[in-house]
Formats: structure tokens, C-alpha cells, sequence
């Protein structure tokens, strides 16, 4: 067997390499009262693709993003352009009507067009590779039978999709579908052309202002710590919508995976890849610093669920050790995707919010879906007649097929919610290791600690969204809570997910332990 290499200490990925790319300028936060026709939430790609259409339309836009351009899902994907999605068709159509899975094709396919006709217009190592999802010989047969499954839906659809297992891996696989001529790229400077296309256009993109809330009556008023900004509309295009009211959080299941740039001996695989057995595994091959690397990604499960989240950064390491000749991991990262109830995303206007728009539930396909979901907000905003709008409208509810996944997602938030409270997390006398976090019971409550960078951080463990106990990623060194994938950072404050504000600090001082010089 062959050994499996260290992986490396720091927590970046390709795309956010400074040695890879330059990272794009900074943009300054708000500062004081804005109003536009239209203020977008979340600088990914659904956020900025959206902006920079309705600006187009003429019409004045606001970017706000409450870190910096592409820092949470789309800046840390393995950035697959492809409508071949694992077997995403093939699921939906054992869950949907027909028409509605020609209108999540339809809709992935304009989103696959327009992200195309865009990237070949900036420098982002944009690459057409065939796409292919395989099933692992020696498994059931069942995987094979998705790929089949796969394979005729696509072709229902009008897409050449071709079957057959020559697919140029350099292990057996007992099924494949290749659907030729999709795409790969580095997201992180298409995100920064599409926002200095904003720039340029005299429009607002701010950095580093969190969207605290957003008004319920009226026109809506966006508050943030800098300022507040009115505007006609409202799109909340970050992972997880960051309001409560319309109750995303419980009908999308929040997943964070793990991605490896891997150096290896030998020839690399050309295509870009999906398993359909678990674990998933993703492959595709990025030219890092003027070297070709091969990208494998996957062991994806619950966030927060599943401890000592390392464990799944090793267990891909394990996986492309005893399929490769790996001689360094350059890089490692980890993503957060999320899962909707009935594999459609939700895209549009709340329900009895009609100027607040929505945009989620991609299932680890954003590239193309964030990009349709953009188109097809415009058109609602613009009012344009869209073909796909009607199938993915965000005040759907639940459809009959999906309330058994529904009833499982919030059953296990139940689940969690409790045994969090329940457990005793008994205090310890042993000091923190570097990069250790352990929640502790105290007559305090329950408070979270950790030590990273030489720095002891101590905060409230309750999570400030739905009051979940959060649990330490030592992978990423953040704290993870697994009711609705809010994350922190070690110093408590918030990172992603519906959570808008931080950890509280415990009762009592809060205690920041710094190395001495």
C-alpha cells in the first residue's frame, strides 16, 4: 500500500493561494446610508452575477458582502462547469414530474451559457474538459443503475450523454457516463472581474458589512454596522438566507466537504470526475503555479456532525494514496454546500416578502445554478418572462416526495438541539493543545474554548441562531454548529451560515490568553 503524505499545515485553497493568484484588491466597507433600487446580500457568484445583470439593466445596485469576494462557498469549490452533476438528474426524476426536470436542466443549462460566454472575457484558467460520473467496481449494483439512470435522463433532455467505462482512470469502475466539452476555471478571478465590472459601472461594493437585518415592512431597509441601505428589492444571495422568516434553515441540510491539491507522479486523468458511491469522491486537475495538480475532493457529511473533522481530510488523503502515486499534498480546504428537502433549489421572492428574493439550495452545483439563479432573479426584477422561475420558486412548499427528507433534516436538528444541552462536557484540567477547541460545562454554562496561533479564545458554546451547542472543526479551525451550519471563528465571530451575529462572550471576562514574547 502505498504511504499517504502529511497533509500541509495551512488551511488554503487553490483558488485563495496567494502564490497562485493575486487577490483581488480590497474593497472598502460601507460607510454611512446608501439607498439603490436594488441591494444584494453575498459576494459568491449568485450575488455578483446578479448585480452585475441588474446593472446592466440600467438599474443602481448595491454588493454587500460581509467578508470578501468569494471567501465562503464559491471562492472554495472544486469549480466544475458542468450540466453532467454526479446524478442530480437522475434523482430529481425519481422525485419530480418531467417538466420540472426539463426546467432544472433548462435553467443549469442558460446558467452554463452565460458563466461561459463571461469567463472566455477574463483570466481564470478557464479549461473545457469532459465531465464523467462513475460508479467503482466491486460495489452493488446500484451505483451502476444511477449512472444508467443518469444517462437517460440527460439524453430525454437532448445533451449527448455516452456510456461506457474507457473513461481514462487508472482504476476499474463498473459504470460511466460522459457528457463531453463541459468546463473547469478558477473562480476566484472571474468573481473579481464580475465585481469590477460593478466597480467600474459607479455602483456600490462593500466588504467587510454584515447584513444584520433587513426590514419586514415597507420598503426594505437593510442594516448593517456601517450604515444602513434602502433599497426597492433586496437579494439575499448568500449560502443560507440570513432571515429567519422565511425558514430556508429548515428546509435546506447544510454539508461541508474536503478538497485536496494533490501532486502526483505520473500521468493525470484528463476528464474531470464524480463516484456515485459513498463516499463521493470529486476529481479534476488545476495548473497551480505553472504545475499540474490533480483536485480531489469529497467525504462530505452533516456540519457539526461529524468529529474530529480531520478525520475526513485523512480519510481523502487515504483514498488518493491507494489510487495515485501521491508525492505531496500542496493544499487542503474544505467547503459548505447545501442540500434542499427536495433536490430543487429556491430562487425568487418570499412568500408575503415579495421584495425580498432569495437564492439557495444548489446541492454542490452553484457554478451553473448560482449563475441561472441570477438570470432568473433578473427577469422576476426586470419583469421578464422565465421559463425555469415557476419550478424553482422560492415560496414553493414542500412537495409530497420530499417531506420524508424533510421530517428526517428536522428530526435530527431536534436530535442535536438536544443531545448538544445534554451532554456534560466535563471539564478538564489539561491545557489546550495548538488547534484543539473542547465545549465545557461550568457553572457559567456551556463555553467553548480553543487555542490557535498561540492564542487561548474562550466564548458562550450557543450558537446565537436557533441556540444549538456548537461543536470544534479542527480542519478548519472554527466552531460548527449542526443544527443549520452557522460557523465561528475562534475568536467567535460568525463565518457563514444564518447566524448574523457572533459567539456571546461567557458570563464573567472573557479570556484571550496570548503567548508571551
Amino acid at each position: 500500500m502505498r504511504m499517504r503524505p502529511p497533509l500541509p499545515a495551512r488551511e488554503l485553497s487553490a483558488w485563495h493561494d496567494p502564490e497562485h493568484a493575486e487577490e483581488p484588491d480590497t474593497y472598502p466597507r460601507l460607510d454611512g446610508d446608501r439607498r439603490v433600487d436594488v441591494a444584494v446580500v453575498g459576494a459568491g457568484i449568485t450575488g455578483l452575477t446578479t448585480a452585475v445583470l441588474l446593472a446592466r439593466e440600467g438599474l443602481h445596485v448595491a454588493l454587500l458582502e460581509a467578508r470578501r469576494v468569494g471567501a465562503v462557498a464559491s471562492g472554495n469549490t472544486t469549480a466544475k462547469i458542468s450540466l453532467l452533476q454526479g446524478t442530480r438528474a437522475a434523482t430529481l426524476d425519481r422525485r419530480h414530474d418531467h417538466d420540472t426536470v426539463e426546467a432544472y436542466l433548462a435553467a443549469h443549462r442558460a446558467g452554463f451559457d452565460w458563466l461561459l460566454d463571461r469567463a472566455r472575457r477574463a483570466d481564470c484558467d478557464l479549461e473545457r474538459r469532459d465531465a464523467v460520473t462513475f460508479s467503482t467496481a466491486g460495489r452493488s449494483s446500484a451505483g451502476a443503475d444511477a449512472v444508467r439512470h443518469e444517462a437517460s435522463v440527460l439524453r430525454r433532455a437532448g445533451l449527448p450523454a455516452e456510456l461506457g467505462t474507457d473513461v481514462g482512470l487508472p482504476f476499474a469502475v463498473s459504470e460511466a457516463v460522459t457528457l463531453a466539452d463541459q468546463a473547469q476555471f478558477d473562480p476566484m478571478p472571474y468573481l473579481a472581474d464580475l465585481a469590477q465590472e460593478l466597480h467600474d459601472g459607479g455602483h456600490l461594493v462593500a466588504e467587510a458589512t454584515r447584513a444584520r437585518s433587513i426590514s419586514l415592512l415597507g420598503a426594505p431597509r437593510l442594516r448593517t454596522d456601517h450604515g444602513e441601505v434602502r433599497a426597492e428589492r433586496v437579494v439575499v444571495a448568500t449560502g443560507i438566507p440570513v432571515l429567519d422568516r422565511g425558514l430556508f434553515f429548515a428546509r435546506v441540510e447544510p454539508s461541508r466537504s474536503y478538497a485536496q491539491a494533490v501532486r502526483v507522479d505520473g500521468p493525470l486523468p484528463e476528464a474531470m470526475y464524480l463516484s456515485v458511491d459513498e463516499p463521493t469522491v470529486s476529481l479534476r486537475t488545476a495548473e497551480i503555479e505553472g504545475e499540474r495538480l490533480l483536485l480531489t475532493g469529497g467525504f462530505g457529511h452533516r456540519v457539526g456532525a461529524s468529529t474530529p473533522t480531520s478525520s475526513h481530510e485523512r480519510a481523502l488523503a487515504d483514498w488518493a494514496a491507494a489510487h495515485f502515486p501521491v508525492r505531496a499534498i500542496t493544499h487542503r480546504w474544505s467547503a459548505q454546500d447545501y442540500l434542499p428537502e427536495d433536490g430543487l433549489p429556491f430562487v425568487g421572492p418570499m412568500r408575503w416578502q415579495p421584495r425580498i428574493l432569495v437564492a439557495t439550495g444548489f446541492a454542490k452545483w452553484g457554478m451553473t445554478g448560482g449563475t441561472a439563479a441570477a438570470l432568473a432573479l433578473r427577469d422576476h426584477v426586470v419583469g421578464r418572462a422565465n421559463p425555469w422561475m415557476a419550478a424553482l420558486r422560492a415560496d414553493r412548499a414542500p412537495a409530497a416526495s420530499a417531506l420524508p427528507s424533510l421530517a428526517r433534516a428536522n428530526t435530527e436538528v431536534g436530535r442535536y438541539l438536544a443531545t448538544g444541552w445534554a451532554r456534560p462536557h466535563l471539564p478538564t484540567s489539561e491545557p489546550l493543545r495548538e488547534g484543539e477547541g473542547r465545549v465545557e460545562t461550568t457553572t457559567r454554562g456551556k463555553i467553548a474554548r480553543c487555542r490557535v496561533g498561540g492564542v487561548e479564545h474562550e466564548r458562550g458554546a450557543v450558537c446565537p441562531h436557533l441556540g444549538g451547542i456548537v461543536a470544534w472543526n479542527d480542519a478548519a479551525q472554527s466552531w460548527d454548529c449542526p443544527l443549520h451550519g452557522s460557523r465561528f471563528a475562534p475568536d467567535g465571530d460568525v463565518l457563514e451560515g444564518p447566524a448574523t451575529a457572533g459567539l456571546a462572550a461567557p458570563p464573567g471576562l472573557a479570556r484571550v490568553v496570548t503567548p508571551r514574547g
